[in-house]
């Protein structure tokens, strides 16, 4: 129904309106998401642990490329959103400014690319066209959508896999061989999206869709994914805010978020190389 749209929108994008809340595992079908010089790195902080062998070295095609461009509204500019890191252990927490433009935007922004490294989450100077092409960059973010670089969202070979249960980011630790990776694949083989189960517009079922809920607003689930970059190194990571503190907390407890001021699309990202 229109209205129910509507509800589902202005809940999204910040506006005062209850709804009840859902199941947390609404979709969970996912695996729910410049200037090229990165953002400023407080303190230390860890980098890999070295000696992994390359998953892949060289780009491939992407499958349906014309239809993806057009059904995830991919733009020819690059983003103007930042990101800076801050060491958290011996990893790091990452704010990426996502907000590509605005909540209600018919041509938003490309989404915010970045890389992995031993000084924090780096900014990639990439449009959405040139990601389809390029290896340099592993994960992005627009709105509330995060892509890999593999499968339909690029052509390199960066995986994850949903750590089970419900793991304790700080004490995590697993067996790869124990986990199941998939690439960002989300479109069926006759070049249709498909959806990550919110019912959200623009909202396909990549591997870390399932980040977040949906039960009026963008709601955090906790999960856990390690995520296999192309050169071979594992990351731990989660995602811990969509909105501020204040009004994530809002989310959490209450399924929605204040008209104004919820910093919606300002995400803030834990990780750290295994």
């Amino acid at each position: 129904m229109a209205s129910s749209k509507i509800l589902k929108l202005a809940a999204l994008f910040g506006l005062s309106i209850v709804v009840a809340c859902g199941d947390d595992d609404t979709n969970a079908t996912g695996g729910s998401g410049g200037s090229g010089t990165g953002g400023g790195v407080e303190g230390g902080g860890g980098g890999g642990t070295g000696g992994a062998e390359a998953v892949c070295t060289e780009p491939t095609l992407v499958p349906c490329e014309d239809q993806v461009l057009l059904q995830m509204n991919l733009q020819d500019d690059e983003a103007p959103g930042a990101i800076s890191s801050v060491a958290d252990g011996a990893g790091f927490r990452s704010t990426i400014d996502a907000t590509a433009g605005g909540a209600f935007a018919a041509d938003p922004d490309s989404y915010v690319y970045a890389k992995f490294t031993a000084t924090g989450l780096e900014k990639v100077a990439l449009s959405d066209e040139a990601s389809l092409t390029s290896m340099d960059w592993d994960i992005a973010f627009r709105r509330y959508v995060v892509r890999i670089n593999s499968g339909h969202s690029g052509p390199s070979c960066v995986t994850a896999a949903r750590v089970p249960g419900t793991p304790e980011y700080d004490d995590l630790s697993v067996d790869p061989s124990s986990l199941t990776f998939r690439a960002d694949e989300y479109f069926t083989e006759s070049c249709e999206v498909i959806a990550d189960g919110t019912g959200l517009e623009g909202s396909p079922a990549t591997a870390l869709s399932s980040y977040w809920t949906y039960p009026g607003c963008v709601q955090m689930t906790g999960n856990v994914f390690v995520v296999q970059l192309a050169d071979g190194q594992l990351v731990k990571l989660t995602v811990e805010l969509y909105y501020n503190e204040t009004s994530q907390q809002q989310c959490q407890d209450e399924g929605m978020v204040p008209m104004s001021g919820s910093d919606a699309a300002n995400f803030q990202v834990r990780w750290a190389f295994l």
